[in-house]
């Protein structure tokens, strides 16, 4: 009984010791910016967290202690090493903040594409990846641009009535879209043709006394 308790109380004196170990931001940095060379060179696919280890210098151990598999490691270097959302701009006109936010997103998923290109392959296939890639990246940046609509909404830029998730997706899915159907990534005159059908709302003209 007493042994038992010893060793019940080596496990949690250990299990604390590994929880308050603080994560070192270098070998942090090493084992992302790894992933996302690899990715760009390997794919997904032929990617393991072997190489990841083997190419930022650190101990397999070290690497499974942060990132629990091959997908969770992955979602956090896109998210961190690319840069691909940017910060939201909140200018007071809809029309400035959307076309500022999609510019930078579009020369975050510049820097980072071919990383993204080799993980965009394997979401339609990979559904644990799929997952954390709406989680992560995907979820960002929806939650950026729902953000934006919905300052706009309260600033009466936008109808009362307006579909908030609805017009947020919106930028998005035509990026996206135009990306395959022209096999080439979207550009400023894009993002400005979207921004003028979408996000411009027309000036509200004050009522007629006696109207």
């Amino acid at each position: 009984m007493v042994t038992e308790r010893v060793r019940s109380g080596e496990k949690a004196n250990v299990a604390a010791s590994r929880r308050g170990r603080p994560r070192d931001p270098g070998v942090d940095a090493a084992v992302l910016a790894a992933a996302m060379n690899l990715l760009a060179e390997a794919g997904y696919a032929r990617l393991t967290m072997d190489q990841v280890a083997a190419r930022a210098g650190v101990g397999k151990a070290s690497l499974y202690l942060r990132w629990p598999n091959k997908v969770a490691l992955v979602a956090e270097a896109i998210q961190n090493r690319t840069a691909v959302v940017p910060a939201v701009p909140d200018s007071g006109s809809v029309r400035d903040d959307m076309r500022v936010f999609l510019r930078g997103l579009l020369r975050g998923k510049a820097a980072g594409a071919g990383a993204l290109a080799a993980v965009t392959g394997e979401i339609a296939s990979n559904p644990e990846l799929r997952d954390a890639w709406r989680r992560g990246l995907a979820g960002t940046i929806n939650d950026s641009l729902r953000s934006i609509v919905q300052r706009a909404v309260a600033r009466g830029e936008l109808p009362a009535t307006t579909d908030v998730e609805l017009l947020a997706a919106l930028p998005l899915t035509l990026l996206q879209n135009w990306r395959l159907d022209h096999e080439k990534s979207p550009d400023d005159a894009v993002v400005a043709r979207i921004v003028d059908q979408f996000f411009s709302p027309t000036p509200r003209r004050d009522a007629r006394p006696g109207g």
